[in-house]
């Protein structure tokens, strides 16, 4: 009777550890791009924005791509930054005091959708706009996009039921 439970314990176990490392690699090599572009990002913000450090980073895709990081400047100064991926633009650099901080934007974000769950949120620019993006799952499973401005702290934009 033993052999027969361990029999049956390698059938099962040995394709469940299978199955379970190639997710595991799978899960890996999905996750290598956005390090990359997070890596990439750190170095155009510590070149190109001369951030002394970087606390934040953020890889927003809309029309264009921005790397967007928070940190401080040479000055000591606590800005967020607005990189275009391309480069062919000036870094949008402004000081996190004069903008709405990550824990506001939560706490805005909160009152306006309840108890929704953020799936992400991201700092990045809609033409010239600089926002934060949430991005949730709504009643009904459906997905929900909602921008608030990093400026003054206004919902922009909102699309719904996706």
């Amino acid at each position: 009777m033993r052999t027969n439970n361990k029999k049956w314990l390698l059938i099962i176990g040995i394709p469940l550890i299978l199955i379970a490392g190639a997710i595991a690699i799978l899960y890996n090599n999905a996750q290598k791009p956005y390090e990359k572009a997070q890596e990439e990002a750190v170095r155009q913000l510590e070149d190109k924005a001369s951030l002394a450090r970087v606390d934040d980073v953020y890889v927003y895709h809309s029309t264009k791509t921005y790397y967007t990081g928070t940190g401080q400047d040479q000055n000591g100064q606590n800005v967020a930054v607005w990189l275009a991926e391309d480069g062919k633009s000036e870094p949008v650099i402004r000081p996190l005091k004069n903008g709405t901080t990550e824990k506001e934007a939560r706490a805005l974000f909160k009152e306006e959708a309840g108890s929704a769950e953020i799936l992400s949120l991201t700092l990045g620019m809609e033409g010239k706009t600089p926002v934060w993006l949430f991005t949730f799952e709504g009643k009904n499973d459906s997905l929900n996009y909602y921008y608030l401005s990093f400026t003054d702290g206004t919902w922009w934009k909102k699309v719904e039921n996706i």
